[in-house]
This record gives structure tokens, C-alpha cells and sequence, in this order.
């Protein structure tokens, strides 16, 4: 099967023409039939989904989450297969994949919100302030691996919990919560293994809900989701489910895989078994240059 690269330019800026040269080299040596598509514009990113609505290829996103994430809303619901090259800030959806996928194609779930397609997860409060903070996230002043870190500590300093509607599985809570976050896959914030039994072949969600927490005890909480030590945690529950709807009386936004929605309401689904995944380590590491 035929793979197509995509590689946007406005993103990886600099840094493209060596990621391009890179792709030719290590698809050459395996072997590979390729074709790279280079988007200068958000426009001509948004203007692939017409352009691969009839192919069959693996379509590879050369970036980060919100990377995938375009190009799983890009082909969901066509005979193309997802790929990826983790070369974003946090790689998190690269992470789960390396615990739980062995190489090749695999049939596996992905989630709705409203009407915008996932496969990492989901969050909202404090969560989704540190992720949609581009202060933070894209601040080439500060090193990548400090990025996440550095966010939680402003938006620790200046956060106020908010009042959230959470209705699932027959229930409905709702109260000032710190975090609330919808799991189909396992890490955010570049390692925080915030949902450490989301798997995205097992059919469902994994819904966690923080509830206020004081200052210290919210940044003591954010920590431990490091080593996935938050479960012990009594303020924190967490469910599966196949459906929740998120809602609030005014909007509030959700960081969805790395990407900004806001909406007063989000109704949120998995859809089980509706995408078609490679992942190939040979070639991450290669491109990678990781021995």
C-alpha cells in the first residue's frame, strides 16, 4: 500500500526541509512507495480531506497529537489507514501505542465530540487551560520537556475550579470540579499517564472527574498523575463508559488531543473498531535515529 506523507510547513516551520529529506531517505531504504504532501497554509491542510476522500493509502501525519488528530478528521470514514511520526511537542498518543501495540495494522476505536472526531482523550479545567495555552505549549524560549511543567504552574497559580455537568452511564454529578477528562488512550501533557487503563481497542471511555481541591493539593494531584499515583487519590473517581455529555451553564473550553473546542455542551461517544491504524517502530526509530 501506497503511504502519503503529510507535512505542514506552517507548523514544523524550520524544521521541515530536514524532516522531508529524512522521509525520502529512510522510505527509500525500506523500500517504500511514497508520496509527501507539503501544506504551507492551514488552508491547504483543510483542503486534503477532498483530495484523499477516494484514496486508498497509509496517510501519515509527521508531527505531534493535534497533528493526527487533522489527519484522523481528514480520512475518518474512507479506505485510507492512519499513520504517524512523533515529532510534536508531548508525542502522547506515540506513547500508549508503544505500550500496548504490537507493529503493524490494527482495527481500533476512535471517540466524537460533537461533531469532531478524537483518538487520544479529551479534558476540561485545569487540564484544558495548560493544554490550549500556546504561551506555554509552542514557547521556543522554553525547552519541550519543560513546556507541560511550566503551565501548571501558572495555571495552577490563577485557576479557579469550575462548575461542570457531567452525565453518564445513567448518572449525573455535577459540582465545581478541578479536572474532568475522557480517556480512550492514556497519556496528555507529554507523559502524564493520566488514564492508565485506556486502551483503544477495548471498546470504551474512561471518564475521570477531580474534585475541587485547594491549591496544594491540586498541584500535589497534577504530579502524581506522572506515575498514575492520582488513583489513590479520594477526590478523584474515574468510570468506563461508552457515551458522557459534558455541559455547563456558560462555555467552557475542552483540549481535545492537543486542539481547542468550546461549547456550553459536549456530547461525546466512542466508536469502536472504525479506523484502521499503522504503527511501525523499524521506521519511528529509523527516522528517529533512535538505535
Amino acid at each position: 500500500m501506497k503511504y502519503i506523507y503529510i507535512v505542514n510547513r506552517f507548523n514544523l516551520k524550520d524544521r521541515t526541509d530536514p524532516m522531508i529529506e529524512r522521509l525520502k531517505s529512510v522510505s527509500d531504504k525500506l523500500g517504500r512507495d511514497y508520496e509527501i504532501i507539503v501544506n504551507t497554509t492551514v488552508e491547504e491542510a483543510i483542503s486534503l480531506k477532498e483530495r484523499l476522500k477516494d484514496s486508498e493509502a497509509i496517510v501519515t501525519a509527521i508531527g505531534g497529537d493535534g497533528s493526527i488528530n487533522h489527519i484522523l478528521n481528514t480520512i475518518t470514514n474512507t479506505r485510507n489507514v492512519l499513520s504517524f511520526i512523533p515529532v510534536g511537542t508531548g508525542n502522547d498518543f506515540y506513547k500508549a501505542n508503544l505500550e500496548d501495540l504490537e507493529d503493524g495494522i490494527h482495527t481500533v476505536d476512535i471517540a466524537k465530540i460533537n461533531d469532531q472526531y478524537f483518538i487520544n482523550l479529551v479534558c476540561f479545567g485545569i487540564d484544558a487551560d495548560i493544554g490550549n495555552d500556546d504561551g506555554f505549549v509552542h514557547n521556543s524560549f522554553i525547552p519541550e520537556a519543560l513546556r507541560y511543567n511550566a503551565g501548571v504552574v501558572y495555571h495552577f497559580l490563577t485557576y479557579k475550579p469550575r462548575r461542570i455537568k457531567v452525565e453518564f452511564n445513567d448518572q449525573v454529578v455535577e459540582k465545581d470540579f478541578t479536572t474532568v477528562v475522557v480517556g480512550n488512550a492514556k497519556y496528555y501533557g507529554n507523559g502524564y499517564r493520566v488514564s492508565p487503563n485506556g486502551n483503544i481497542t477495548d471498546g470504551k471511555l474512561e471518564l475521570l472527574m477531580c474534585d475541587k481541591l485547594n491549591k496544594i493539593k491540586m498541584a500535589t494531584t497534577i504530579l502524581s498523575m506522572k506515575d498514575s499515583s492520582h488513583l489513590k487519590n479520594p477526590a478523584i473517581k474515574i468510570y468506563e463508559c461508552d457515551h458522557a455529555v459534558i455541559s455547563s451553564d456558560i462555555p467552557i473550553r475542552a483540549n481535545v488531543d492537543g486542539e481547542v473546542q468550546e461549547s456550553k455542551r459536549f456530547e461525546i461517544a466512542i466508536l469502536p473498531k472504525q479506523m484502521k491504524l499503522e504503527f511501525n517502530r523499524e521506521f519511528i526509530n529509523q527516522f528517529l535515529d533512535i538505535k
